[in-house]
């Protein structure tokens, strides 16, 4: 009896130990690995983000690899909230020290009067178009703010945005085509401002039509902007949606109506691309279906 019951509690420390250490490469060896690596990505550690070498199991690999994808989308999101700060800063910094170098030439002028009245008005007029630039400046500001931070909810057709496109711009024709009565998971205010910063872009470049066409492919509506103006020099093609780049920046241009309407697309799961044409400009918009049902 005395050694059955040896053998037996023998197989129960053999059991036990092949148990703990399965427990330790499958669970207790991933977790800690993992918690090494939250630390180190926390403490600035871009090298951390990068899989683990161990998982133990097909969870542990999922819960890994989620955490990791998102310490990198918010590693990518400080880079873009620094690199826009700096951007912000700049923006904001031509017309304010222009203001000011305005005002205290006029504050020097009224103590020992030497300028002309048309100095005076030419100083006045350079006052108020950089204080209207920074008024513009903010309010695009604002708008990309709400563009991240909008509800999703809502759906609506093209073909109703299209027509209201077409009241506020007599002078400019704004066709459909393909197939605009396709839902897409966008509520219709929001379509119009995407789609209004492309149709305005199109006005100011020169253009004199604007066809916007749109096709479903699975679960996903593409739609077209084509315009006749004079398109986009191959210098620029990858710096317009940069914000604040402009190339109208003398006219009052702010450089961040593409950034807002890929804001907004991007919030709604969707992208906004150029795409390549043989004349004029073309954007390829990709938003996700409307439910048949709702």
């Amino acid at each position: 009896e005395r050694h059955k019951a040896g053998l037996a509690l023998l197989s129960v420390l053999v059991a036990t130990s092949v148990i703990g250490f399965v427990f330790h490469r499958t669970i207790t060896r991933p977790v800690r690995a993992l918690i090494a690596r939250t630390t180190a990505i926390a403490d600035g550690d871009r090298d951390a983000l990068k899989p683990l070498d161990h998982h133990g199991t097909t969870e542990f690999a999922r819960l890994s690899q989620s955490l990791l994808d998102m310490a990198a989308g918010l590693a990518a999101r400080s880079e873009y909230v620094a690199t826009f700060a700096a951007h912000v800063s700049h923006e904001l910094k031509s017309p304010l020290t222009a203001i000011s170098g305005a005002a205290e030439l006029l504050v020097d002028d009224i103590a020992e009067p030497t300028m002309t009245p048309a100095q005076r008005l030419e100083f006045l007029v350079g006052i108020q178009s950089n204080a209207d630039r920074l008024g513009a400046l903010v309010a695009r500001l604002r708008d990309l703010a709400r563009a991240e931070t909008m509800p999703v909810a809502g759906a609506c057709r093209p073909i109703d945005v299209i027509d209201a496109l077409r009241e506020g711009r007599p002078a400019l024709r704004v066709e459909a085509g393909g197939d605009p009565d396709r839902r897409v998971a966008m509520s219709s205010e929001t379509l119009t401002l995407v789609l209004g910063h492309l149709v305005d872009n199109a006005v100011r470049a020169g253009a004199s039509r604007v066809v916007i066409s749109t096709m479903s492919v699975g679960r996903r509506v593409i739609m077209s902007v084509d315009d006749d103006g004079p398109g986009i020099s191959p210098a620029n093609r990858t710096r317009i949606f940069d914000p604040f780049f402009t190339t109208r920046r003398a006219d009052g241009g702010t450089g961040m109506g593409l950034s807002i309407a890929r804001a907004m697309v991007a919030t709604h799961k969707g992208s906004l691309d150029l795409a390549d044409s043989e004349t004029g400009a073309s954007f390829r918009l990709d938003l996700p279906a409307a439910d048949t049902t709702s």
